[in-house]
Parts: C-alpha cells; sequence; structure tokens
C-alpha cells in the first residue's frame, strides 16, 4: 500500500529497511533532570539579572570605550553580582547589595565615604584624597541612588570634583522611598571618550 517512500508525515517517519518500508514514531526530546547546583545557578542569575536590569543605562556609562556595546556594561555587572553578591543561604542564593560594584578601576576610591538623608535630598561626603596614588583634584563624582524594591533609579553622571568633599543628591521622585534606597559611588576621570573609573563603593541604604 507504501509503496517505496521515505520521509515524515506529523509524529511518524518513513523508511526503508532491507527492501521494505518501515515507520516508526520519531523520538521525543531528551530530558535530563537539573542537578541541584544547575537549579542553584538558574535562580542566582535570575535574581542578579532582575536586580541589575534598571541600571542598565547607567552601567553603560561605566564602560571605557566610547564602541562597546551597551550590553557589555550591564553583563560585566551581572557577572559580578552572581560571583560576589549573591551568596547560599540555605542553599537558596540570596542577593546582598551592599556587595554590589557598579564600576572597577585603578584610580583612588572614595574613603571615608558616608549618606545621610537631607529632608528629601541625600548628603553624600568623603574625605577629600586628590593626589594619593591615581587620585586628582579634577576626578569626578558618579553616584546611583536605586530602590530595588520599585526599581527606580537616578543617576548623577557629573558630580562634584574629588577635591570638594561633598555633594547633594536631589531624588526626583515623588516618593522618597526613606530608608529603602542604596547609595553606590565611584570617581572617575575622563579625556576624550575613555573614562577611567575608581571601584565603586556601596554608601548603604538611606
Amino acid at each position: 500500500m507504501l509503496g517505496r517512500i521515505s520521509g515524515s508525515m506529523g509524529n511518524l517517519v518513513f523508511y526503508q529497511l532491507n527492501g521494505k518500508t518501515v515507520v516508526r514514531q520519531k523520538p521525543g526530546p531528551r530530558k535530563k533532570p537539573s542537578t541541584e547546583r544547575q537549579l542553584y545557578q538558574q535562580k542566582a542569575f535570575s535574581i542578579g539579572q532582575k536586580f541589575v536590569t534598571p541600571l542598565r543605562h547607567a552601567l553603560n556609562f561605566t564602560m571605557n570605550n566610547k564602541g562597546t556595546s551597551f550590553e557589555s556594561g550591564t553583563t560585566r555587572t551581572l557577572s559580578w553580582v552572581i560571583k560576589n553578591a549573591i551568596l547560599p543561604e540555605e542553599k537558596i542564593p540570596v542577593l546582598w547589595p551592599e556587595r554590589v560594584k557598579i564600576s572597577k578601576g585603578w584610580l583612588v576610591g572614595l574613603e571615608e565615604g558616608i549618606a545621610v538623608r537631607e529632608g528629601d535630598s541625600i548628603r553624600i561626603s568623603w574625605r577629600p584624597n586628590a593626589w594619593q596614588g591615581s587620585g586628582r583634584d579634577e576626578d569626578r563624582l558618579f553616584v546611583i541612588a536605586y530602590a530595588p524594591g520599585s526599581k527606580r533609579v537616578h543617576t548623577l553622571y557629573e558630580g562634584n570634583y574629588r577635591k570638594a568633599g561633598t555633594q547633594l543628591l536631589e531624588l526626583p521622585w515623588s516618593e522618597y522611598e526613606i530608608g529603602l534606597v542604596y547609595i553606590y559611588a565611584a570617581f572617575y576621570s575622563q579625556e576624550g571618550f575613555v573614562r577611567e573609573f575608581s571601584d565603586s563603593i556601596c554608601l548603604g541604604k538611606v
């Protein structure tokens, strides 16, 4: 009835074997259950991605070269977060925002940095340390204020100079989420399109 045919139809496969037409079902996908380690890594990746994604525009600024792809700043930070800021607690991945770094580099960073509320604003202070190692008076402050719960992000791209020792950050939000905003700060220098950063620090939750 079938003659000499070969090929597939629906979930059936036809082929020739010893001069006869043989039919069989297509094999289904082989499903191998994920290991405990794989499940942990999948959860850690998902947690890290949700935390980092709202920061993608700010993280792109921390890349040094003009031609760097848009995603690379986010990808680099996500990799750091998964490796260093997500820790297992009873075999469950937990993210520690205080351990997150939004920039890395060879410039001298903030020393004795603190962030406190002043009404609806946040006052950031540090010890001026120009000419200590790679530090210079003209290094600029870079700040990310991030409320992970609401995904609100406010970025200060051109803050005061290192020598100023203080910066007032005004949040442009109608609800200021007191006690829920993490402050990440770093210094950077710029020549042309190339930026050099310090390692960022988290000044806590204010």
